[in-house]
């Protein structure tokens, strides 16, 4: 069979591309419309027929995901598009490109460990694993915070609010200092931010978190119901007793609350209670 690549063209090759994910993809992972509308820059691979292969690609350093049709795997199109990925990502300055999360939007923050095909893809060409990323359920109708840690944060002197907008630099200067992997999340305003604090007023942790009805590219499997918080809950070095409980600002709820749905992390894990590692690659 023979192909050529090509750029991808975010709007005319849209409804192609959401046909080849439900074609390529396990059933464990239904059509994410919005995950393919994440794509903006990209590589297809085209046959007289049509196309049969995309790579998503974030310029600033990420490969998004790879789906190639059943029919036509196993005849290097997959390793074809990645080396023509990590041409262009090199070409415009790239240094490092991971696998899933590495530039500014991403589907899964890795290779989803439920995809042992997409894991093996990477390792046999190279690619490292570099780290896992949990990712964890609740169902927020049932859950109930213990009740100690609210004591322990308290008589620490921590508390917790959300943020309002005059205090953006304040938590994006804190993250600088202290996670500056995470400075382009906080600026970005997505969701809300909310801020621990010591007795003297300082900023000891913070954690985003959008909901109820979070914009996630997980709506078809959570829900209209659905929070989410990021992968990283950060604090400064502690220690630090648990979280006491959030008070109002603004009139913000001091609580997300599902309606029977399950608010979860962004990632891979579909069951309530369920921990799934995504192994990243890099390379």
């Amino acid at each position: 069979m023979r192909w050529r690549i090509r750029p991808f063209a975010p709007v005319a090759d849209r409804e192609w591309a959401e046909g080849l994910w439900v074609a390529a993809m396990a059933s464990s992972w239904p059509l994410l419309p919005a995950g393919i509308a994440l794509l903006t820059d990209g590589l297809v691979a085209e046959a007289e027929a049509g196309p049969v292969g995309l790579v998503g690609v974030d310029l600033a350093g990420g490969i998004l995901l790879i789906l190639i049709h059943p029919a036509c795997q196993g005849r290097g199109i997959g390793t074809g598009l990645l080396a023509a990925a990590v041409d262009l990502l090199r070409a415009g300055g790239t240094r490092e490109v991971r696998a899933g999360s590495g530039g500014r939007a991403y589907i899964w923050p890795g290779v989803p460990l439920d995809l042992p095909g997409a894991v093996a893809f990477f390792t046999v060409r190279g690619w490292r694993h570099s780290g896992d990323t949990l990712d964890l359920v609740a169902d927020l109708a049932t859950y109930q915070a213990p009740a100690a840690a609210a004591d322990r944060a308290a008589g620490a002197g921590v508390s917790l609010a959300l943020a309002g907008g005059d205090e953006l630099a304040e938590v994006v200067a804190f993250e600088a200092a202290t996670f500056p992997q995470w400075v382009r999340s906080f600026s970005a305003g997505q969701g809300e931010t909310l801020i621990a604090r010591d007795r003297a007023g300082r900023i000891a942790g913070t954690l985003l978190l959008d909901g109820p009805d979070a914009d996630t590219v997980f709506a078809p499997m959570l829900g209209p119901a659905a929070g989410t918080t990021p992968h990283r809950i950060g604090s400064a070095p502690g220690p630090w007793p648990g979280t006491a409980r959030p008070q109002r600002r603004g009139g913000q709820p001091d609580e997300l609350r599902g309606g029977g749905h399950e608010p979860r992390v962004q990632g891979t894990a579909r069951d309530a209670g369920q921990v799934v590692r995504d192994t990243v690659g890099e390379r």
